[in-house]
């Protein structure tokens, strides 16, 4: 990795992490966990075509959740502008 790669690696780490930090990801997983709830119940055709994926995309939010909880952590004890 030359130094140019390096700067924009951590230009885009930087960037992720002020995405996410903003990002209401505590409600989105609760409106996808009840989405998960009824789903079966209300649209059971419609359930069973976005299961897998709605299981893959809680397993990101919940990721991103916990990276979350770290970049505002940081934010809070100034080592993370």
């Amino acid at each position: 990795m030359n130094e140019g790669e390096y700067l924009q690696t951590q230009n885009q780490i930087m960037t992720v992490a002020g995405l996410v930090a903003e990002m209401p990801l505590c409600e989105f997983i609760a409106a996808a966990e009840k989405a998960d709830v009824v789903g079966p119940i209300v649209d059971p055709t419609l359930w069973i075509k976005a299961e897998d994926n709605l299981g893959t995309l809680l397993d990101i939010a919940r990721s991103l959740r916990n990276f979350q909880k770290f970049v505002l952590t940081k934010r809070k004890l100034g080592t993370l502008q």
